[in-house]
């Protein structure tokens, strides 16, 4: 991603919104809301849409939008697209949370009965470069099809294996890649067909055979001139599948002419309102995503111009240092590669130990269960422990999904007081993770020489972090006694330690610096535990009597003002009530009241 961008050309950014909604479905995690609302989607493509804001910087942009009406493609082929399978539930449900956030931003959006995204972008694209001498476009999409669309001033933006992970298409690129020129992608599917879209092709005629007749001749219907000079049965197979390659190269085709017209200072990158589009967020409960709203830093909307090289560099997103994010990216990953290749020593004997005495434990807990309710069921099977607990046991239903009524962690949790059998389910379902996540499979990713060789990625994660995969090592659990128990299979040769290095509450001490708070700088300043300090003076006892429960509390209220956080969604994150949220609030304000202080100012300032 980030082409460059000369001072004399502007550019244009259209986004094929289904087509990118769908891919950041399936390529991020299950996320979702307090409320067990799924928004993984959602968070994909907003975090793709803020990094074509931040790297492309556009000066002009807009979103295409399928419609469920039937397209002139139907109308053709009955079959079109008709393999399909429908649209997952999960997905169908986010694309009102999608036009919020477009809403928020002020992007404009396009959808035309009869037509595509496809062919809205086309269309858009094209009218662009005829108008605009001195524009370049990129399409953003997940959909490869609209790769024929790539000439001199169109580019095509693609996910690879991750959302973070892109590609930028021009002539080149894609000529390297398929040995034919973009335009003449719908004669390798007029060919070779497209099962996704159902497009039949000509029967017989694979790949390999469409990539070689194309590089050959060019065109379908230069092919269709020179039957003669194939083999006989690449002959026959094209005589006879003739009509075929024709509607298939129709189907494939890109409608550029669709009845729709480009206004350019419409799809200005302009000003919004950065509160609308925080609200969202939070909303949303995309809280890691806050910081990067274009203007929350210096980010400038609409003056892709603005920011040189060399002001970058100076500027917030470089710190004081004047290194970019790509060289710091550079030298983290050597370090991330030579951590990987050692990988981490795994205690097998001690893991097989623990998964006994786990397994002793789940069954001894299934059995409380069974004795309470006074009958068996499987405890895996939602639907099962639904009707046990709301219709066997009459417990009010707090929430329902599209599949019934819900018993996630949620909803028992807040049902954990209305009945003893709740508790031993939480328990059991605590109990069944460690054992089938983490005791069983941790084993069978040990290497020869008693490693886990995970593999981190410096922007694998949605949220920006630094991730690990095959195995996640990361979300190994660390709360209560068996999460620690678990941690404790990690271990070293004889002779060496575990080092465990991070910034020491980076964010509270800039805050305690920019705020200039004189109670949060002389926690820093005397190193006692700021979470300690705060939960001190929220609960108004002295530093050497705070509990765990009340440190936990402090160090959630520190981050929660730091971010904005209000008073419902403390509320739910303690498990408290709302009146006693707000008064944690109320009270760390009144301890540190030029924390307060700054952040109305910056709000002030902000609204000027």
């Amino acid at each position: 991603m980030n082409p460059s961008t000369s001072l004399r050309t502007r550019r244009l950014v259209l986004v094929d919104g289904n087509a990118l909604l769908h891919r950041a479905y399936h390529a991020t995690p299950p996320l979702s809301t307090s409320k067990g609302e799924l928004v993984n989607a959602v968070y994909g493509f907003t975090s793709m849409l803020l990094r074509s804001l931040e790297e492309l910087k556009p000066d002009y942009i807009a979103v295409a939008w399928d419609l469920k009406a039937p397209t002139f493609r139907h109308t053709e082929f009955a079959g079109y697209k008709a393999t399909r399978k429908p649209m997952e539930e999960g997905l169908s449900g986010q694309y009102k949370h999608v036009h919020q956030v477009l809403e928020a931003f002020n992007i404009p959006e396009f959808s035309l009965a009869g037509y595509e995204a496809d062919d809205l972008v086309g269309t858009l694209a094209r009218q662009a470069v005829e108008k605009e001498k001195a524009l370049e476009v990129i399409i953003v999409t997940g959909d490869r099809d609209i790769t024929q669309l790539i000439e001199k001033r169109i580019k095509v933006l693609l996910p690879k294996k991750t959302l973070s992970d892109v590609g930028l298409y021009g002539e080149e690129e894609f000529a390297a890649r398929y040995g034919f020129a973009p335009k003449n992608l719908v004669d390798f599917k007029a060919l070779s067909g497209d099962a996704s879209d159902n497009i039949p092709g000509v029967p017989g005629i694979g790949e390999v055979s469409a990539t070689n007749l194309i590089q050959k001749y060019g065109s379908v219907e230069k092919v269709y001139k020179h039957l003669d000079e194939l083999p006989e049965r690449a002959k026959k197979l094209l005589e006879e599948g003739k009509g075929s390659a024709e509607m298939s190269k129709r189907l494939a085709t890109i409608d550029t002419n669709a009845p729709i017209k480009l206004d350019l200072l419409a799809c200005r990158v302009h000003d919004f309102e950065r509160e609308k589009a925080r609200q969202v967020f939070e909303e949303l409960e995309f809280r890691s995503l806050i910081p990067r709203i274009p203007g929350h830093n210096n980010v400038i909307l609409g003056r892709s111009e603005a920011m040189t090289p060399e002001s970058k560099k100076d500027s917030g997103q470089a710190g004081m240092t004047g290194q970019s994010t790509t060289d710091l990216d550079h030298q983290v990953e050597s370090i991330l590669k030579k951590m990987s290749e050692m990988g981490v020593l795994v205690d097998l004997k001690f893991l097989g130990k623990l998964g006994k005495d786990l397994k002793g434990k789940l069954a001894h807990n299934e059995q409380a269960i069974y004795s309470n309710l006074g009958h068996q069921l499987n405890l895996n099977s939602p639907k099962q422990l639904s009707e046990v607990l709301f219709d066997e046991l009459h417990l009010p239903v707090i929430k329902k999904t599209k599949t019934g009524r819900s018993t996630d962690e949620g909803t028992l949790r807040e049902l954990s007081t209305a009945h003893p059998v709740i508790p031993l389910i939480l328990q059991y379902r605590q109990l069944f993770k460690l054992i089938s996540t983490y005791v069983d499979a941790l084993p069978k990713a040990v290497a020869d020489d008693g490693r886990i060789h995970s593999t981190f990625n410096v922007e694998g994660a949605a949220t920006g972090r630094i991730s690990s995969q095959d195995p996640n090592l990361q979300n190994i659990p660390i709360k209560g006694e068996m999460g620690s128990e678990l941690r404790k299979a990690f271990i070293v040769p004889k002779g060496k330690i575990l080092l465990a290095a991070d910034y020491s509450q980076i964010e509270l001490r800039i805050l305690a610096h920019i705020a200039n708070d004189p109670g949060l700088k002389a926690a820093f300043q005397q190193g006692v535990d700021v979470h300690t300090v705060a939960a001190a003076k929220i609960f108004k006892v002295p530093l050497e009597e705070v509990t765990k429960q009340q440190r936990m509390v402090g160090k959630t209220v520190n981050f929660a003002t730091l971010y904005g956080q209000g008073a419902h969604a403390l509320s739910k994150q303690l498990e408290v009530e709302y009146k006693v949220a707000q008064a944690y609030i109320e009270e760390y304000f009144a301890q540190f009241p030029k924390v307060k202080e700054w952040m109305e100012k910056v709000l002030q300032q902000a609204h000027l």
